[in-house]
């Protein structure tokens, strides 16, 4: 079983890693290179080309009062064939006026595939998330389109105790014909977005939003307002590249936001 832990810190109004364990396949490195800025940058590298049978990963994630994390992937996450299965379980914990962002790059289920994913975040009452997932139909070029067995990835996120989004994707190629009418039909990758921020616009964000991804060519999608200052993104795709890229478009204009409300923040203090 392999796990990491990470919890902030602030140090001079700057986030800090204030503690972190990892066991491996996993290494904790934050690659942040201008250290005057407020957000922490972190990478999990790991050894392992992907999931195994029977793999558990445990994942524990503490973004402290005033601190901004942004976690980030080194590749492909890859599922192999795994007849008893791998599961990998999140938890992370925002607190007051923290923030947390993390597109991850996409996950590739091979043929014969078994794979559980678990999330669970809670947010404090005027803490910031911005959360990606994105799912490829396996390996295309090999021919191994929807050739996993089962693929299963359940997110909730909590706001002041309280259930606010849960999204449970569930596919069985078995029981469902992904390629039809309805389902993927032609596409090949699917992406899910989430943003939740009580300091900027859900409308504001959905244009912008709009106007990124309307950029892109052979794609469909739809955002969604949740509440006035939450908002959700579905995106189907060709190419898991493309839509990775375009998610970090968008993540890092909204990380951009972050920054400049702490920066607004500290500039108050300051005076």
């Amino acid at each position: 079983m392999g796990q990491y832990s990470i919890e902030t810190g602030l140090y001079q109004e700057r986030t800090i890693l204030k503690d972190t364990y990892f066991t491996p396949p996993f290494n904790v490195v934050e690659i942040r290179e201008d250290k005057t800025n407020p957000l922490m940058e972190v990478m999990i590298m790991s050894s392992s080309p992907g999931f195994f049978n029977l793999d558990d990963y445990k994942i524990e994630i503490n973004v402290k009062t005033n601190t901004l994390l942004n976690l980030q992937t080194q590749s492909y996450q890859r599922v192999y064939d795994t007849p008893d299965g791998a599961r990998q379980e999140m938890k992370v914990i925002i607190e007051e006026d923290a923030y947390f962002s993390h597109v991850p790059h996409p996950s590739v289920p091979h043929k014969g595939a078994i794979f559980e994913s678990k999330n669970n975040i809670n947010l404090a009452k005027n803490s910031v998330l911005i959360w990606g997932e994105i799912l490829a139909c396996g390996r295309k070029l090999n021919g191994e389109s929807f050739a996993f067995t089962k693929y299963s990835s359940l997110t909730e996120i909590y706001r002041e105790g309280k259930l606010f989004y849960k999204d449970n994707l569930y596919l069985k190629p078995s029981a469902v014909d992904f390629k039809t009418l309805g389902q993927y039909e032609t596409f090949t990758y699917q992406a899910n977005f989430v943003s939740i921020d009580p300091f900027h616009s859900a409308k504001d964000r959905m244009a912008f939003i709009s106007t990124v991804l309307a950029e892109e060519e052979d794609i469909l999608f739809g955002v969604s307002q949740l509440s006035e200052d939450a908002c959700a993104l579905r995106v189907l795709g060709n190419s898991g590249e493309q839509l990775f890229s375009a998610l970090k478009k968008i993540q890092k204009q909204l990380d951009k936001h972050a920054n400049a409300l702490r920066k607004k923040e500290i500039e108050l203090k300051l005076v």
